[in-house]
């Protein structure tokens, strides 16, 4: 497995245009419809110009965005993943009432 590094988490909006190719990309792939305001992690395949968008509305926790990058065959480096694990927990706690 390759290593991946996180290079951010946007919104629809707010995607860096020459990012935009990968997400509409494997929004087609997923079957995703994007909404206006969902964040999306963008990770970077380090050694390439690769990136791996994962949307991360509807996901429970990290275990589950791991799933996601493992498809690709990519691993979050340390930095990345606590700070993937830092915005999920945000993301929960904003669902919950």
């Amino acid at each position: 497995m390759q290593g991946a590094h996180l290079v951010g988490v946007y919104t629809p909006e707010e995607l860096p245009e020459e990012l935009d190719g990968f997400v509409r990309f494997q929004a087609a792939h997923d079957g995703h419809q994007m909404r206006k305001g969902e964040r999306i992690a963008i990770l970077n395949v380090v050694g390439t110009s690769s990136y791996v968008p994962v949307f991360l509305e509807g996901l429970k926790g990290y275990e589950e965005l791991e799933s996601r990058l493992s498809q690709h065959e990519v691993q979050a480096d340390q930095v990345s993943k606590a700070s993937l694990q830092r915005v999920l927990q945000e993301l929960v706690s904003q669902q919950t009432p």
